[in-house]
């Protein structure tokens, strides 16, 4: 009862039940019944014809829910099966068929949108450093600004290319990077990812990841200076816990070795994270709080104590649009370096094109 792909798409359905375009309602019935006695899978009992029949009597049982349904046969008459899978809404809202036209057209652009969105991620950020102690003593408000943006493209199943850079600028100094990924999928549980990256931290970097159990993932990565010829050698575990929250141990091994343990825990309506780090020559522990007040806004609190920092930051962010995120975030505490506390404003874009 297969048919052959010989005419057009909206035709096959009433090639099924062997009848016209131009059928009535009692005349589909009448067919229905017919080929629905004739392919129904109790009627055999070898394995193979029962599986051939099973087949037919889904497609007969498919072509009479959407024939013997008066819009979804006029969506089906004039798009086919593509204006039924594409989201077209049924029901008093489309009678006509210039409305049926116009609802199609608009799902296929979005579709095409996705699909094309689905491929190509591009995001970028755009982040101001604003400095209240510094404009309380007669100075410049502004201290420093970075942008980044990347973009990342699936270019096939099994692999994926990463393009990004960033710039920023803080009181007199500036600089930048430009940063080049390729990741291949190599089965089902394993990864390799290779990088390149220009500018500040100029270095070559292999990682490879790999899923030990169903619960947890190991990764190890090996990178190389441009700038002055170090190693570095990482390893990390990630053990999921319970369905929410995660564990990771990190080892570090170069010019600046460390070794961290972190957790992080996602949920609805809020997330949180903490790490403990050991280094030899520093050491910290951070700390983050992320409530989300309702689909497009949220709050966060965070906190960071160490050898070269004491801080505290409290903001939120709120969703502009659906490729648009605006967070302004207020850090207050003791840097080494800066031996200041800074208020930060941030603006974070995302587009896809």
């Amino acid at each position: 009862m297969k048919e052959e792909d010989a005419g057009p798409s909206n035709r096959e359905l009433y090639a099924l039940l062997n009848i016209s375009p131009d059928a009535s309602d009692e005349e589909i019935r009448k067919a229905y019944r017919q080929f629905a006695q004739v392919y129904h899978p109790d009627k055999y009992l070898p394995h193979q014809m029962k599986e051939i029949a099973t087949e037919n009597f889904q497609r007969i049982c498919e072509a009479y829910e959407i024939l013997s349904d008066e819009h979804k046969r006029q969506i089906y008459d004039i798009y086919g099966m593509e204006g039924l899978t594409s989201g077209l809404e049924l029901g008093p809202k489309l009678n006509k068929a210039e409305e049926i036209k116009e609802e199609f057209e608009r799902l296929r652009r979005r579709k095409e949108k996705e699909k094309v969105s689905a491929h190509i991620r591009p995001s970028g950020s755009i982040l101001a450093h604003l400095s209240l102690p510094q404009f309380l003593d007669g100075d410049g408000i502004m201290t420093g600004m970075s942008m980044s943006s990347d973009l990342q493209s699936q270019i096939s199943k099994r692999n994926a290319i990463a393009i990004g850079g960033n710039l920023a600028v803080n009181g007199n100094v500036g600089g930048g990077a430009a940063t080049i990924a390729f990741r291949h999928q190599i089965s089902s549980v394993s990864s390799i990812e290779f990088m390149a990256s220009a500018g500040l931290r100029a270095l070559l970097s292999v990682q490879t990841s790999r899923n030990l159990s169903l619960h947890s993932t190991a990764t190890t990565g090996i990178s190389v200076s441009l700038r002055d010829g170090s190693i570095n050698l990482t390893n990390a575990w990630t053990r999921q816990l319970s369905e929410t929250t995660s564990g990771t141990i990190q080892l570090a091994l170069g010019p600046e070795s460390s070794i961290a343990v972190g957790w992080q825990k996602k949920e609805v309506k809020m997330s949180a994270s903490g790490e403990l780090k050991f280094g030899t020559s520093s050491f910290g522990a951070t700390a983050s709080y992320i409530c989300r007040f309702s689909s497009k806004s949220h709050g966060r609190i965070a906190g960071r104590v160490g050898s070269s920092a004491l801080e505290v930051e409290v903001g939120g962010g709120r969703k502009l649009s659906d490729y648009s995120t605006v967070r302004m975030l207020y850090c207050i505490g003791i840097q080494v370096e800066n031996g200041i506390a800074v208020s930060v404003i941030a603006w974070v874009w995302k587009e896809i094109t």
